[in-house]
């Protein structure tokens, strides 16, 4: 009788099953995870306290439109660029940190944005942004 040794038949040595340490690591992975932010944010602090209570207003945001025909939209109302240009420069005088955002279609041509970008920029504004959906990612 010998312990622990070979058997003379060649018989396949059985491999160790990781499958429950691989579910016990993941477990702790997101215990760990969850845990996180508590021990991070559990820091006593006193702020210090100001006498001026002033609020930070948001700028306010003025969308526009280009449509694949080249017409332009502001509210939902087509308008040609001069009623547009008067529009946005009266925006602008009542709020200098006005912000222009434009939703052209894709189908667009760029003329017509360039030109939106020319009515925008002549009414005083410099703050202009695009919009656009991401792709979705199959």
């Amino acid at each position: 009788m010998a312990f622990g040794g070979f058997n003379s038949q060649d018989e396949e040595m059985s491999e160790i099953n990781i499958t429950p340490l691989v579910d016990v690591m993941l477990v702790l992975l997101i215990v760990f995870m969850l845990a996180m932010p508590v021990f991070t944010s559990s820091v006593n602090i006193n702020l210090p306290k100001s006498s001026q209570q002033r609020m930070i207003e948001a700028p306010e945001i003025v969308s526009l439109v280009v449509d694949q025909q080249g017409t332009y939209y502001y509210k939902d109302q087509a308008m040609s660029n001069e009623e547009l240009k008067n529009i946005l420069s009266q925006e602008f005088q009542k709020n200098p940190d006005l912000v222009v955002t434009i939703r052209a279609d894709q189908d667009a041509s760029y003329k017509f944005v360039i030109s939106l970008l020319d009515v925008v920029r002549s009414a005083g504004i410099s703050k202009i942004g695009f919009v656009s959906e991401p792709e979705r990612i199959n």
